[in-house]
């Protein structure tokens, strides 16, 4: 039995230092994105140019769909506005409901769809519930750099590791 805290790729990397390239050799055609964290910083709207480049290169060979916990309607809206993606908020990680909906709206086989989010406990888990691909990536600052050190992720993964 596959552990629901497994992570099929901890890319140890910003989701803009992800390789499309790497996606695709991965067999992946739609994307889940989570939004805070991963895509912006949690206390800022203002979405990195190098996200904004990779969503833009990436909407070229990938259905793109972003799933957020956030209960600002307003807040992930805007962001999808921006980046022209469609969006669930609330969705409520782990549990897999809203990102089952997600899911049927992209309409691509589960074994082609991957979840890319920086946590194990919301994100990771819920894409291995869903039985779609998993991707860690580095939390992002206010700046847009990956955060040096992520307390919540290091005990995740301690946690992760004592579960096994």
């Amino acid at each position: 039995m596959r552990s629901i805290l497994k992570v099929n790729w901890d890319s140890n990397l910003p989701i803009y230092a992800i390789s499309q390239s790497e996606l695709q050799k991965k067999g992946i055609h739609s994307l889940l994105l989570d939004v805070d964290g991963t895509l912006v910083n949690r206390k800022s709207n203002k979405i990195p140019k190098a996200v904004k480049n990779w969503i833009r290169e990436s909407k070229k060979l990938f259905s793109l769909y972003l799933i957020s916990n956030n209960p600002s309607k307003k807040r992930i809206a805007n962001i999808a506005k921006e980046l022209n993606l469609s969006y669930k908020y609330n969705a409520s990680k782990p549990r897999k409901n809203v990102t089952l909906s997600a899911i049927k709206e992209i309409g691509s086989a589960p074994k082609n769809i991957a979840i890319i989010g920086d946590r194990i406990f919301t994100d990771i888990i819920v894409g291995n519930r869903c039985n779609i691909k998993t991707i860690l990536v580095k939390r992002l600052n206010r700046n847009g750099l990956p955060i040096k050190f992520n307390s919540t992720l290091t005990i995740e993964k301690l946690i992760s590791n004592f579960i096994k």
